[in-house]
């Protein structure tokens, strides 16, 4: 009797144990089968936005057009003057009269004959004799220093034929031995051409003249 009653107890433990079995296995497909259907439908909805963008691009593709700015050819060796920016010919200016225009006597000399090297044609020897000699002279012999302050609203360009004058206005201001004399407004008009660049010079542009005004 007592053996009957163990073996329908086993017999019911694993019928407890098949059910089991059998619920986690339904578990384990119903599962895999909403990961499958989440799958389809990403893979419906990415099928329409793959047609669109590769249709997009395509007539992106047709309708492509390429613009390509290329200058005009320069001369051998050498720019024309209508084939610079005034650009290029204001920042030569600006940095020939802050070297002959602001100075201090200590460091003059380095910077007209920095200032110098821009020049070209009979203007050279000009410079020599009035800047580098009687200029220079001056300069140190009252320990002058002296500062030009540029009104940019005033800067003029004009060109005239192989020729570009630039033209600053502003203010002078003087200080001789330590005393500063009262603003001159005063004007730099630097005339300007090309010749054959190089690699100290890219763009050809020297100085041919160089006028002062003064309002004293």
């Amino acid at each position: 009797m007592e053996k009957v009653l163990k073996n329908s107890q086993l017999l019911k433990e694993a019928s407890v144990i098949d059910g089991r079995s059998d619920s986690d296995t339904i578990r384990v497909w119903e599962s895999y089968r909403e990961q499958a259907n989440l799958w389809r439908a990403l893979s419906i909805l990415q099928l329409p936005v793959t047609i669109t963008a590769l249709v997009f691009g395509a007539v992106i593709f047709m309708n492509r057009s390429i613009q390509l700015n290329v200058p005009r050819q320069p001369l051998p060796g050498m720019y024309t003057v209508q084939e610079v920016d005034d650009a290029e010919f204001i920042n030569t200016a600006t940095d020939f009269v802050n070297l002959i225009a602001s100075y201090q006597p200590t460091i003059v000399d380095r910077q007209f004959k920095a200032a110098r090297n821009y020049l070209w044609g009979s203007f050279l020897a000009k410079f020599d004799a009035e800047m580098m000699v009687d200029e220079l002279r001056a300069i140190k012999a009252t320990s002058r220093t002296q500062v030009f302050l540029v009104d940019p609203t005033r800067t003029e360009v004009l060109r005239q034929g192989k020729d570009v004058k630039v033209t600053f206005a502003g203010d002078r201001l003087k200080i001789i031995a330590g005393k500063e004399s009262p603003l001159i407004q005063s004007k730099f008009s630097v005339t300007m051409t090309t010749v054959p660049r190089n690699r100290i010079n890219p763009t050809g542009i020297v100085i041919t003249n160089v006028k002062y005004e003064s309002g004293e």
